[in-house]
């Protein structure tokens, strides 16, 4: 569980907390975000690669590509959450490396909505239940 940083704290006590969660990290492994495990292996700038993050006055473990679409993103649903991280981990993957652009997870605007609608959804599901095949190693 990460610990609460109460006040402005100093740098030394930020770098102890950051230690402890690294330490900890067998029972911390999960995004705080999406709810995936992380990856502390392998290159850094992979989406899913472990970084450290204060949030909201907590220090919490997070996917590179989570913190920064923690932002952007807001509060959306858990499943759309993972989809996001799938389709950022397969451009990787694929060496398709175009940040941002995850709002339509590569459903390109028909004049039909509902058929839109419905791809989307798709796509959606499908990337979700890729990063998750991926992050959890059942692939």
């Amino acid at each position: 569980m990460a610990s609460r940083v109460r006040g402005p704290g100093s740098e030394d006590r930020r770098e102890l907390r950051l230690r402890h969660i690294a330490g900890c990290l067998s029972c911390t492994l999960k995004c705080g975000y999406c709810g995936l495990p992380v990856r502390l292996t392998g290159r850094g700038d992979h989406p899913g690669y472990g970084v450290v993050e204060e949030v909201t006055g907590e220090l919490v473990l997070l996917h590179r590509f989570c913190r920064g679409a923690l932002g952007r993103c807001g509060t959306r649903g858990c499943v759309l959450r993972r989809a996001h991280l799938g389709r950022a981990t397969e451009q990787y993957e694929t060496g398709r490396r175009r940040p941002g652009r995850y709002q339509r997870l590569g459903v390109r605007r028909s004049p039909d909505l509902d058929l839109y609608r419905k791809h989307w959804r798709v796509a959606k599901m499908r990337y979700a239940c890729k990063a998750c095949r991926y992050y959890t190693g059942s692939h």
